[in-house]
This record gives C-alpha cells, structure tokens and sequence, in this order.
C-alpha cells in the first residue's frame, strides 16, 4: 500500500507539473519539466525501493547496500526527464515508443541496481520468463503515466490515471519479485546482514517525504488559474493592424479600440468603438 500511495503521489504531481510545463514553456518551462521528472523519478524510485525493503526469504537475513540504492535513483530520474521530454515534443507514435521505451529500461536497470544491493548471504536467480512478464506489465505502466502527462487536461481523470499506472507498476514489481530465488550460501554460524537496521528505511522516508514536499510548495505557489490565465508569449498575440512599428496610423478596424480623431480645430478626442462607413 505504501508502494502504491507513493507511486500515485508521484504521477500526479508529475502530471501538475507538466500541466506548467506546457502553458508556462516561455516563461519558466524548463523548471517545471525538471520537477516533474523529479517528482515522477523519485516516485518511480520509491516504489521500487519499498518493494525491496519487503522482500524477504525465510530464515535469510537481507540488507541492501546504500550506494547501489542511490544509484538506482539516480538512474529512475535521468531516464524520466528524457523519456518525458521526448513524449512532450514528439507527439507521434515512434516519439511516443521512444519515450516509453527510454523510461521502461530506466526503471528496469533500477529494479537491477536494487536487487544487486541486497546484502545476503546467499546466490539469486531470475526467472526469465516472469521476468519477461514484469517488464510488460512495467511498460504498460510508463504507458499509462506518458499519457498522464501530455494528454490529460482533467483533475479527476488525472486522479484516476495516477491510480492506475500505480496500480500497474505494483503489479510489475510483484511479478518482478517472484520471477527471484535465492540459495543460501551460509555456512556454520555465519552473520548476515541486520534486516532491522533503520537506517535505510529512514533514508528513504526522508527523501521521498523532501522531493513531495518540495513539489507541492512550487505547485501551490503557482495555482492552477494563474497558469490558465497566463498571458500568451507576445509573438503569438495579433497585432491590430492600424498599429505600425514605425508609429504611422494605418487603417482603422470596421469596429474596434478607441483611435485618435482630428477635428478641424486640430483637437484631438477619442471616439470609439468605431464604425467606418463607406463614402
């Protein structure tokens, strides 16, 4: 249940963010696409992590090793932000493979990195056809979570998304986990490592708690209305055609703005809207 609550917590703030991205790209873009690839990686990571930290065989004390695991964060992350760029600027269906392609084998190696962490005496083993079916159900995860993020425009439908690809991933890591075995390799009164020892957990906690704290103070100090009430960048606005460069009047709209009028005693007024008639 943690897995998946941070998995969702995770697409949603990533699709908040991308929702930015897009109206604001002008302005302050990259900023937002690097805090959903944060914020979506991070997620990405947490989930895969809390798997591990439950996996478990009987009567095999289990560890994991510090820097493999911030390895495996660092490559959830850096395959997010290419994979969600690349969803975002080639809207096409090679584009769009790609980029669920790039973020499958991202979480894939950090699932690897993960299971190379664990810090036990004994030898695992992958099954390879469940393996197959993890890394399916994986993709159809990053499917899921790319059209999060550049199609869905509704809150509730971005609720509902946020719930599936992490209902999906779960799923994925579930299969992930039961395609491993492992053989003990212990020997006589041989010490393993302390599967009590918080300090990871801790780590992780403190992490995921930091990066979704993190997000949410940028996305609440930039509302939802500001963003669809921004203005548009000024190249794209149209310019009134009686308004020159060089400051020369031009012809007036048939109705429209207030323009200046010149009466024969050279007083200028406003008068409009105005309607030009023929003659």
């Amino acid at each position: 249940m943690l897995a998946f609550t941070t998995m969702c917590v995770g697409s949603y703030q990533g699709w908040a963010c991308m929702v930015r991205f897009r109206a604001l790209r002008a302005q302050t873009g990259r900023s937002w696409l690097a805090l959903a690839a944060l914020a979506l990686g991070v997620g990405l990571w947490g989930t895969n992590v809390i798997a591990l930290l439950g996996f478990g065989v009987s009567d095999l004390p289990i560890g994991h090793d510090a820097l493999l695991t911030q390895l495996s964060a660092v490559v959830c992350v850096g395959a997010t932000a290419p994979g969600l760029l690349l969803a975002e600027t080639r809207r096409t269906r090679p584009g769009a493979v790609a980029a669920g392609a790039v973020m499958t084998a991202g979480f894939t190696g950090a699932f690897v990195l993960g299971t190379s962490a664990l810090d036990a005496p004994a030898r695992f083993h992958t099954s390879v056809g469940i393996a197959v079916v993890g890394i399916a159900l994986t993709a159809m995860a990053m499917a899921a979570v790319l059209w999060l993020t550049t199609t869905v425009v509704a809150h509730r439908v971005a609720v509902a998304v946020s719930a599936l690809s992490a209902a999906l991933l779960c799923a994925a890591q579930y299969v992930n986990l039961a395609a491993l075995t492992a053989s003990s390799t212990r020997t006589g009164t041989q010490a393993g490592a302390d599967p009590n020892d918080p300090t990871l957990t801790i780590a992780v906690t403190a992490v995921l708690a930091l990066v979704a704290l993190t997000v949410a103070f940028n996305l609440y100090i930039t509302p939802a209305q500001d963003v669809r009430n921004a203005p548009a960048p000024l190249a794209a606005r149209e310019m009134p055609e009686y308004l020159l460069m060089d400051g020369q009047a031009g012809d007036a709209p048939a109705v429209g703005l207030p323009v200046p009028v010149t009466t024969g005693d050279d007083l200028v007024v406003e008068a409009g809207p105005v309607l030009r008639v023929g003659g």
